[in-house]
């Protein structure tokens, strides 16, 4: 009875104590994130427009540098959706336009005029023509409501007009000019479509060609010759075409911007205007915008930018008198400002923005209708302020002189920022899209603890004895943070709740999941992320001034110590503070020609030496370099020959050179991972015997194609003395396809793009390999085919491949054993990398970006294992090992899918880097215009607890057993002692 008793306190305790969860929780959404870029918005593709005309509210639309069409959200900033139009940079030669009536969004890329649904980006038709694209008008007028009009140049001399149908794309009818004019521009109005042309003369000066063409057939009504009577070929004169429902104006300035001067076209009357005398020499650019004040009178405002200040001037013309006369002028501000144009319920509303403030004014004065000051925020951590370049507003009129002001603002850094009513809603940093090269920074202590016993190794007793006291001293430092960390861990350990990780601190990263990435744009920008922290932006700065339609050469980065090195092309440098993003050294001026990039090589006694590497491939070190022996760096010239230096005398010496073969050209070089440790020498076989891998340290493979027989060649080379060790050849492959390659451990995978048309072979490797589609060959090399066998070199206690003996200098019996196996794949693969851990104890995931699927795929390694047994099932012993029967066709896992339902695109190359966990890899990836970050277990978490995991119920579950212990103990007792003196 009393035992009973117990078992049902003990059962009353259990209660409270809820279930525990035999799965982990899906951590997908939580350990990555992903930055949707769109790129820089265009000023003249930006605007804010209703996806339908039922819709009250408004999505805000771009076609950004990058040619990517967007609809961002007002409220908050995410992207509605997006389209990539054309890979790479378009100049800010697309064009976009809104659609009023039929709920569409009109585009024009690369000769490629395109009609998107604007609430859902779905593509309605597209008009694939094969010229550029220099205007795209769409209807609003009341005579014609449903046509697209665009105008095209052949490169030539010939443009033609074309009018599409806006419901359809079909095209209705084509207007051929001949003459050989420069085509400018159409616009459109009640009075016509109208066509615009520049046409040069041999005296200074043009002359401006406007043809009348009829809306219905395209035929010609009239032809007017303007005489500008200056230089509008010339890169600071401005020319615009505005257009009103009613009217269609030409404005122009010459490059003085004393002047401008206005024609209604289809007249022959120029209107000519010169501003006032004292503002005449401090005017530096204009900017004309045309508005509808009734049926006969447009307002024309004129923005006025010079160095220190900006104004707005508006002009009423009297459309049929042609009158033009100043109608006020709004007061002029100091610094950069932004004007914008909204229009509600039939008013025209001006918005300037300045870094101060939001000032509301109507067109018909200068009246102030509503100013609001600016309340500033560190949005993505900006740490430089930005003139504002161009805004796009809307205006809601509440009623009461009650005015709410939305502005999209456009910063000359690229970013793009939300402010209502003076209030900063939301930053997006477009910024960062086109990066072309990132470094981890090592924030934890694992990497320089390593590094510090290897300085113990290798010193005699006494160094090794006082560098080892330092480094305890070193330590005591840290230990009063430490104990002051603890109420957080012990929180940590309890809920599960990390309130220390707030940045890549030591203290508040405990698995090593807070590693900062150093990257650099194309654009000239240089960022850090904290990928544990969601990619959180750390800093960002402008590291180097970019012209317009060039590109930052960025070679490299490297960071150690924390200080980030940027290599860029040419030899030039920069060195940044990793964690405070403070430039410590610019050295991006002293770029020679000639000069390729430079490297640093850090197994130098003293310090860390550059080495200067040529276009030409020869390399440099600077006068009494002390490397040590051996250091071999490999260079390529823009011959595509492949040479291997060696650095350990006072001046480099050729070691060898690989010349690609006749017809040949090389495509790559890939080594293995500078992070690539090596758990086991062997691979152990379900037999219990030992497969030994071939370990080689500089293992390097080049990718070479030969265009004229359309064959791949893979040649593995051992980087110290040149030598081949393995050759792979494939015949018929589609040489213009990228080849992409990666090397680890004693393994390397390649893809290509088999042209096969037909199978000419019998048996299953032959059928496999002579399939036409992309193909992942897989390769692993072995010292010997044999188990338990080291190969000739096993009895060599040492062996150099520099300098080989007697025993090992027929470099056929030092070949390998090399098992390869080719999978189909049913995408293509752009860039593959490899997952890294501390120790490499847990198998590598083969990480690939495939740009059909906008995904990045992690493959386990288990999965391409050369050694599947092919056309049969696996054996007992075989299972045991992990393989399985081999499939010729490698079908995508869903649960390889690391992006999850997210696109991620323009991804063009993916890092990753060991956490403080060996059963975890962070990986980051990264390109012309996405960014995303996450973590990996190949084979699960096996060294951490997972998040539904119930630590009070733990506690709860101890807690309940030592209080059933503590009552059933004495009762047990006095059971035995009952017993004992009934036994007596």
């Amino acid at each position: 009875m009393r035992l009973g008793a117990a078992n049902s306190i003990f059962l009353l305790c259990s209660l409270f104590l809820s279930p525990t969860e035999g799965v982990f929780a899906d951590e997908a959404y939580q350990v990555d994130f992903h930055h949707v870029l769109l790129g820089a918005p265009q000023p003249r593709t930006t605007f804010l427009h209703r996806p339908s005309v039922s819709s009250k509210a408004s999505l805000l639309y771009t076609l950004s540098d990058r040619s990517v069409l967007g609809a961002v959200s007002p409220k908050d900033g995410s992207v509605v959706w997006r389209q990539q139009l054309s890979h790479g940079t378009s100049d800010g030669n697309g064009l976009l336009q809104p659609s009023e009536r039929g709920n569409l969004v009109i585009s024009a890329v690369n000769g490629t005029v395109q009609a998107w649904d604007a609430a859902e980006g779905r593509l309605v038709w597209d008009w694939i023509g094969r010229e550029e694209i220099k205007a795209l008008v769409v209807s609003h007028t009341d005579v014609d409501s449903s046509d697209v009009y665009i105008l095209t140049q052949n490169g030539g001399s010939t443009a033609h007009v074309r009018k599409l149908a806006q419901d359809s794309g079909a095209l209705k009818w084509e207007y051929q000019d001949e003459s050989g004019d420069i085509p400018f521009g159409l616009s459109v109005s009640v009075q016509g479509l109208f066509y615009v042309a520049l046409h040069s003369t041999l005296l200074q000066g043009s002359k401006i060609k406007v043809t009348t063409l009829e809306a219905l057939n395209g035929n010609a009504r009239s032809s007017t010759t303007l005489n500008a009577d200056v230089d509008l070929s010339d890169t600071q004169s401005v020319l615009s075409i505005e257009s009103t429902r009613s009217s269609s104006l030409l404005v122009w300035s010459d490059r003085t911007l004393k002047s401008f001067r206005i024609n209604i076209l289809g007249t022959n009357q120029i209107i000519t205007t010169r501003f006032s005398n004292e503002k005449q020499k401090s005017i530096e650019k204009l900017q004309f915008h045309a508005l509808a004040r009734d049926r006969d009178s447009i307002d024309i405002l004129v923005h006025c930018q010079s160095t220190m200040s900006h104004w707005l001037e508006v002009y009423r013309l009297d459309s049929i008198s042609e009158n033009l006369k100043k109608a006020h002028q709004l007061p002029s501000v100091e610094g950069p400002a932004a004007f914008s144009v909204a229009i509600h319920s039939g008013d025209s509303y001006l918005v300037r923005t300045t870094k101060r403030d939001v000032t509301l004014f109507s067109t018909t004065s200068n009246n102030v209708l509503g100013q609001w000051s600016l309340q500033a925020k560190t949005h993505g951590h900006l740490t430089e302020s930005y003139d504002i370049a161009y805004a796009v507003s809307e205006v809601v009129a509440r009623g009461n002189a009650n005015y709410a002001v939305r502005s999209a603002l456009l910063l000359s850094s690229g970013d793009w920022k939300m402010i209502q009513n003076g209030e900063e809603l939301w930053l997006r940093p477009e910024s960062l899209s086109g990066v072309v090269a990132a470094a981890w920074v090592e924030t934890d202590g694992h990497q320089s603890l390593a590094e510090e016993l290897a300085v113990e190794s290798h010193s005699n007793i006494g160094r090794a004895y006082v560098h080892r006291i330092k480094r305890h001293v070193k330590d005591a430092q840290s230990l009063l943070p430490w104990i002051k960390s603890l109420p957080d861990q012990t929180i940590y350990s309890l809920l599960g709740r990390d309130r220390r990780l707030q940045g890549p601190s030591a203290s508040g990263n405990t698995f090593g999941f807070h590693k900062l990435v150093v990257a650099a744009t194309d654009s000239g920008r240089l960022f850090a992320l904290d990928i544990g922290n969601g990619g959180k932006i750390m800093w960002t700065i402008r590291a180097s001034e970019v012209n317009p339609g060039q590109q930052w050469a960025v070679e490299s980065i490297t960071v150690r110590d924390g200080v980030a090195l940027i290599r860029v092309l040419g030899g030039g440098s920069l060195t940044v503070s990793a964690m405070q993003g403070v430039v410590l050294e610019d050295q991006l001026r002293s770029t020679k020609p000639g000069i390729k990039t430079a490297t640093v090589i850090s197994n130098s006694p003293k310090a860390a030496i550059s080495v200067q590497v040529n276009i030409d491939g020869t390399i440099g070190i600077p006068r009494h370099s002390h490397l040590s022996q051996n250091t071999v760096i490999v260079t390529q010239d823009e011959n595509m020959v492949v040479r291997g230096w060696s650095l350990g005398t006072s001046e480099p010496s050729l070691t060898w050179a690989f010349s690609p073969r006749l017809h040949e050209k090389i495509v790559g070089v890939t080594a293995r991972p500078s992070n690539d440790p090596v758990a086991s020498i062997g691979k152990a076989l379900g037999d219990r015997n030992v497969l030994y891998k071939y370990l080689n340290p500089n293992l390097l493979v080049i990718s070479s194609v030969n265009m004229e027989t359309h064959t791949a060649s893979f040649d593995v080379l051992d980087s110290i003395s040149g030598q081949v060790v393995h050759i792979l050849t494939h015949p018929m492959v589609d040489v213009t396809k990228p080849i992409t390659c990666v090397v680890s451990e004693n393994w390397f995978a390649y893809t290509i793009f088999s042209n096969f048309s037909e199978s000419a072979g019998r048996t299953a490797a032959d059928l496999q390999s002579r399939s036409k589609g992309y193909q992942l060959v897989v390769s692993e090399l072995f010292e010997s085919p044999l188990a338990n066998d080291r190969g000739v070199l096993g009895s060599a206690s040492n062996s150099s491949t520099l300098h080989p003996s007697e025993a090992d200098a027929d470099s056929q019996n030092n070949s390998p054993y090399v098992i390869s196996q080719t999978y189909l794949l049913p995408a293509a693969v752009s860039f593959m990398t490899v997952s890294s851990t501390l120790q490499g104890i847990t198998p590598r995931s083969l990480l690939c970006v495939t740009p059909a699927l906008n995904s990045l795929i992690a493959i386990p390694r288990a999965v391409v294992d050369p050694r599947r047994p092919m056309g049969r099932d696996a054996t007992s012993a075989e299972v045991e090992e992990g393989l399985f029967r081999h499939d010729a066709a490698l079908e995508y896992d869903s649960k390889w899918v690391l992006n999850h339902m997210r696109e991620i695109q323009g991804i063009q190359e993916v890092i990753t880097s060991p956490s403080s966990l060996e059963s975890t890899s962070l990986v980051f990836a990264f390109g012309s215009l996405d960014m995303f970050g996450t973590r990996i277990a190949p084979i699960g978490g096996f060294d951490i607890l997972g998040k539904g995991f119930n630590r009070i119920q733990l506690l709860g579950t101890v807690a309940a057993l030592a209080l059933g212990t503590g009552v059933l103990a004495p009762m047990v007792r006095k059971k035995q002692t009952n017993s004992r003196w009934k036994g007596s």
